[in-house]
């Protein structure tokens, strides 16, 4: 059963709009999903047929406030690549969510990744617009850094200035 079948199942699309979409997506540079949305279909319903095709539980990310100390598990570079995003850590297993399930090149970094943090994880299917929303909290990350940064530099000279300072007898 696809996607589409699934879909026509719960009455979500008739036959007939479902052969459409089918034959749209095949003849375009569109993804099914894309083709989906474009006919009326929510991005909700498209979710809970990808899950229920894949056999991967949905995880929304709307609302969802992910702590840098999460977003360390895996670099910006690897959730831009592979479209993975680190969600939490609950009871020592780390939470990824993934756009595509399926690709097995994602699944071979998240298992060096959970392999090189000694942490079990659990795939999570999230959609393309929260994935995108997610990894804009790397900026904020990177933003984090350079501001400890700078307030570390800072530190450090005042405290050259204090040793100067002192051995002025000032």
């Amino acid at each position: 059963m696809s996607i589409v079948d699934i879909l026509v199942t719960k009455k979500v699309l008739d036959r007939k709009k479902a052969a459409s979409v089918l034959e749209e997506a095949r003849l375009s540079d569109e993804s099914l999903e894309r083709v989906l949305i474009k006919q009326g279909v929510s991005s909700a319903d498209i979710m809970d047929a990808k899950s229920e095709y894949l056999g991967v539980p949905v995880r929304s990310l709307k609302d969802v406030n992910i702590p840098f100390e999460v977003l360390q598990y895996i670099p910006e570079e690897s959730a831009m690549h592979y479209k993975f995003i680190p969600i939490a850590v609950r009871q020592n297993v780390l939470e990824v969510g993934v756009v595509d399930p399926d690709d097995i090149e994602a699944r071979d970094a998240l298992n060096f990744i959970a392999s090189r943090a000694h942490m079990p994880f659990k795939v999570f299917l999230v959609s393309e617009e929260d994935f995108t929303v997610a990894v804009a909290l790397y900026k904020g990350l990177s933003g984090e850094v350079t501001k400890a940064l700078s307030e570390l530099e800072t530190d450090i000279a005042d405290v050259g200035v204090e040793a100067e300072d002192t051995k002025e007898g000032k």
